[in-house]
């Protein structure tokens, strides 16, 4: 299997969910009450961090491609001028 890089929007996403569905089974579970106000400012506020984070790998993979292609152009072996 081919190891891909890390999505952290779909990320934040997932774990977003995954913590929301265990605190309304706990709440089912327990009688305990959520204060529904508190779910909608919480989704926002992991979605535009993990959109965020996203955003800042891309940045930095951007600037590694861009590195490695001005390497890979400076180290080229086929001369520029064929009469040099």
């Amino acid at each position: 299997m081919r190891q891909h890089e890390t999505d952290y929007f779909s990320l934040a996403a997932g774990l977003l969910f995954t913590v929301l569905g265990v605190l309304f089974a706990v709440s089912a579970a327990t009688g305990w009450q959520i204060d529904g106000r508190w779910i909608a400012p919480t989704v926002l506020i992991a979605l535009g961090a993990g959109g965020v984070a996203a955003s800042l790998a891309a940045s930095k993979r951007q600037q590694n491609d861009a590195q490695a292609l001005a390497t890979a152009e400076s180290t080229d072996s086929w001369p520029t001028d064929p009469f040099a």
